[in-house]
């Protein structure tokens, strides 16, 4: 078993001096040097915690900034709404007086519809009339003026 294992016993041993040299020779900086090892810490922690400070104040920044447009941007829309709603309701009043006179010009109209269709109804009885009336003058009509025969004489035709 020797065999499939050359091992340089002496390599392992020198390897394993200068590790372990070098671990205590860290522990013995670490004991040394503790004071300024926990100065360091303690100054990489307080850099740490005014890196994250400074960070949270321009987030904070940040923040008011969006504040201040979100906020700028609502009053804009309130504004804008406001001026919509009375445009609105200006228009509301507009339509209804419109409509109210439209109302009454509609009114109006249905009369006077009324009132044509009387006269057209009274004129077409008066035409129908004095069609009736030619008609019935036609056949009675004699171009000599003193004709005995004619019906009815000259001067006693009477309409209706």
């Amino acid at each position: 078993m020797n065999q499939l294992l050359n091992i340089n016993y002496e390599l392992i041993g020198t390897i394993s001096t200068i590790l372990g040299g070098g671990a205590l020779g860290g522990f013995i900086s670490r004991i040394v040097n503790r004071k300024e090892i926990r100065r360091i810490k303690k100054s990489e922690a307080i850099q740490s915690e005014a890196m994250a400070k400074r960070e949270d104040a321009s987030a904070a920044s940040e923040m008011m900034g969006l504040l201040e447009r979100t906020v700028a941007h609502m009053e804009k829309m309130n504004s804008y709404n406001e001026t919509n709603s009375e445009s609105l309701l200006k228009m509301v009043r507009e339509k209804d007086s419109i409509n109210n006179k439209l109302k009454k010009d509609l009114e109006f109209l249905q009369l006077q519809r009324t009132e044509d269709h009387r006269r057209i109804t009274g004129l077409e009885k008066i035409v129908k009339r004095e069609l009736s009336w030619r008609k019935d003058a036609d056949f009675h009509y004699c171009k000599i003026v003193d004709c005995n025969i004619r019906k009815p004489p000259i001067g006693s035709y009477k309409r209706g």
